[in-house]
């Protein structure tokens, strides 16, 4: 079937334009016809500079230790917000955009289609203007760092091609190159005093990032630079190259006063590529582009609807929901945009993965580490893209650096610690506003597990010895000198939230508590697998001694009397029973403390946790759910999930957009990358044990067959499937593994 995004229609809103990406350089393409609007992102835009946040907090968090074993839960909890909490992370920015004006009308334009296709990476827009075929094609090469644009018209036209910024900017012309000096804001605007709304400061150790836009064209008509933009006469075909370069020179460099040359490497970038010339760089892009997308491929026969524009198919599919390739669509779209969003030496996806048109976006498209960052990255070794967490690597790498003095400031802890929120600059601090939020210090030991997994995919003993296990050690640190006994003999983290979610208290709501299920479930996990990560590396840290003590005193996962998963240390009455948030689940999945096979009771309680929250939720919540029911071998209720994401999205409820980005409401991307695990999940399963093949297979999936996935161990799986049945499967490489067919 066809790979592709397609719209009969320019892109009115954000939500409706067709995103491409080379890891930090990201382009969302409108197809306007008069005005194309470009609109583009560069991953190392944030406002800020590197701060420090941290403060002297341990005795509060002492004292509210003390208060919440006493019971006094909301005093505890309102000492956490008055008096550890601490500076908003830093936002992310937009660049601008490449504006692009025709001397046609729009009125006159018929048999008019946008498309993205997925196997390629390009982008076409295609129409007519009283007869006369105009095309437009579009692609960032990852190899390059840059935006190419092909500009064709059946007869010979004029074109006007500027650039516009929403931040702080001056246009230039150098030569044949022409360009736009931006600023970034010198603080996320939460943070900025609002009696002088400070946008940016005129002193240099305030600063913010700088970057510019360079932009140059290739046409077979009169080309001109001015400061004006570029203006392009008479010509039928105009070539269109464009790069950003940023003064970004590292998370601990200020980036005004330590920033990196930026000006003249972004002009001699475009004119090296303007050089190289379309055709080259477009055969170099899709060979880079494709050895990382063709490791994969997922067919379900049945009905192909691809040749409708996708959002009439995604109207279509809410009556009839004979259209499978519209998962194949969804799962391959998540592959797509992670490896569009993240390549080496770029930063991780943040909440937008790096498509943003906003300076105040939604939560600073900032990294959200309670869950939305970690779901950024879930498809990512399952499907085969290692090289695409390398960003995330960086990300944590940075974190267990910075957050060392945070654990020691806020905890009089060893090793380091991360919060509810991060940025570039690798903020470990809690950030301000309510402590179901802001305190939460467990980000660091669920981020160790990506580190761990992808030794688990590929066994690099070099990787584990050298990046994953310092970070997991010095996590490990951090946990060991916060655990306390509790009054059954037990180890917790006290005190302790669940993220984002709170209890009925008296007369309200409250969201400390002793310790949380999730809590206690990451510092399990963290010791088992640092533990094992030790027995690897035949290490032998005296810390490793204290982890061995301390695993078997801790709290364990435990049931309420409706047979429930407790969130919480008590039983606590829910105030919100639907929350989108099932952190409880955590040892379900991504964690392995809970299955079918080792524990069954618990897998039953999760099942009941699962009913009564519900299955409506935000668009990565419904991801979320999606795994935890895969996890469960629930094929069918995982498929009820995937139909509810692929409903248009209106309103508060998840869902997709017209482009196929996932909705919170609004876009956030980690519901796409969810989805495309939970696929992933649903056809084939593995642990350091077993490799198991269509665990959750929905019975609409009749046959078909999925290609490539990659097993925990290092294989490589395929497996082909008729009238629900295993036909055949393919098991090449890694460690031996028992193979479990469900079908």
């Amino acid at each position: 079937m066809n790979k592709l995004i397609s719209s009969d229609r320019p892109a009115g809103a954000f939500e409706e334009a067709l995103p491409l990406g080379a890891g930090r350089l990201g382009a969302m393409i409108y197809g306007g016809v008069e005005r194309e609007r470009i609109s583009l992102n560069y991953d190392e835009l944030w406002t800020g500079f590197p701060r420090d946040e941290n403060r002297d907090c341990a005795e509060y968090f002492k004292k509210a230790r003390e208060l919440t074993l006493e019971g006094r839960v909301k005093e505890a909890e309102e000492l956490i917000e008055k008096s550890i909490a601490s500076a908003d992370v830093q936002s992310y920015q937009p660049a601008g955009s490449i504006i692009i004006e025709r001397g046609v009308k729009a009125e006159d334009t018929s048999d008019y289609e946008r498309v993205l296709d997925l196997g390629t990476a390009k982008a076409e827009v295609r129409y007519k203007i009283k007869g006369v075929q105009y095309e437009n094609a579009y692609f960032t090469s990852a190899v390059r760092d840059c935006l190419v644009i092909k500009l064709t018209s059946g007869e010979g036209g004029d074109l006007n091609i500027r650039l516009e910024s929403p931040l702080k900017n001056e246009a230039g012309a150098d030569g044949l190159c022409y360009y736009l000096d931006g600023e970034c804001m010198f603080d996320s605007k939460p943070n900025v005093n609002k009696e002088r709304d400070k946008t940016y400061s005129d002193k240099d150790c305030e600063r913010g990032i700088r970057f510019r836009i360079a932009v140059t064209a290739v046409s077979d008509g009169e080309t001109a630079y001015s400061r004006s933009g570029v203006s392009v006469k008479t010509a039928r075909q105009t070539f269109v190259f464009a790069v950003i370069e940023s003064s970004f020179n590292g998370y601990k460099k200020h980036p005004y006063l330590e920033g990196k040359e930026y000006k003249n490497a972004a002009v001699k970038k475009v004119k090296d590529a303007a050089v190289f010339g379309y055709g080259e760089l477009l055969s170099e892009h899709i060979k880079d582009y494709k050895q990382y997308f063709d490791r994969v491929e997922f067919h379900i026969d049945g009905m192909d609807r691809s040749e409708l524009p996708t959002e009439k198919r995604l109207e279509l599919f809410q009556s009839d929901k004979n259209d499978p390739g519209l998962y194949e669509l969804l799962f391959d779209f998540g592959r797509y945009l992670m490896i569009c969003g993240s390549r080496k030496g770029s930063q991780a996806m943040n909440l937008q993965g790096i498509w943003n048109e906003q300076t105040t976006p939604p939560w600073r498209c900032d990294y959200t580490v309670n869950i939305n960052t970690e779901m950024n990255y879930w498809p990512s070794l399952p499907c085969d893209l290692r090289e695409m967490q390398e960003p995330l690597d960086e990300l944590i790498t940075g974190l267990a650096d910075r957050g060392r003095e945070t654990a020691e400031k806020y905890y009089g802890a060893r090793g380091f610690c991360a919060h509810h929120n991060t940025d570039i600059w690798r903020a470990a601090q809690p950030v301000s506003g309510r402590a179901v939020w802001l305190f939460w210090p467990l980000a660091g030991g669920w981020l160790c597990r990506h580190l761990f997994e992808e030794y688990e995919y590929h066994r690099d003993v070099e990787f584990l010895k050298n990046t994953a296990y310092p970070v997991m050690l010095s996590a490990c640190r951090f946990y060991l000198d916060v655990l306390i006994t509790d009054g059954d003999g037990y180890l917790i983290f006290c005190p302790s939230t669940s993220p984002e979610n709170v209890y009925r208290y008296k007369d309200g709501a409250c969201a400390v508590d002793v310790t949380s299920t999730m809590t206690m479930s990451i510092i399990k996990e963290l010791f088992e697998n640092t533990l094992r990560a030790a027995d690897v590396l035949v290490d032998t840290d005296p810390a490793l001694d204290e982890i061995k003590a301390a695993l078997p005193k801790l709290l364990p996962i435990r049931t309420g009397g409706d047979g429930r998963i407790t969130e919480w240390y008590e039983e606590r009455p829910e105030a919100e029973p639907g929350h989108r948030h099932l952190s409880h689940l955590y040892g379900l999945y991504p964690g392995r403390l809970i299955t079918p096979e080792k524990t069954p009771e618990l897998a039953r309680a999760a099942e009941l946790s699962l009913d009564m929250r519900g299955d409506e939720g935000t668009g990565w919540s419904l991801a979320w759910k999606i795994n935890l029911r895969a996890r469960l071998y629930q094929g069918d209720r995982a498929l009820d999930l995937l139909n509810m994401m692929l409903r248009p999205a209106r309103g508060s409820s998840g869902g997709v957009y017209p482009n196929m980005f996932d909705a919170h409401p609004p876009f956030q991307i980690d519901g796409n990358f969810g989805a495309a695990a939970g696929i992933a999940e649903m056809l084939m399963q593995s642990d350091e044990e077993t490799i198991r093949l269509l665990p959750a297979l929905p019975g609409a999936w009749k046959s078909g067959y999925v290609r490539g996935l990659r097993a925990n161990g290092g294989a490589k799986v395929d497996i082909t499937w008729k009238d629900g049945k295993i036909t055949g499967y393919r098991i090449s490489g890694g460690e031996p593994r028992k193979i479990v067919s469900v079908r």
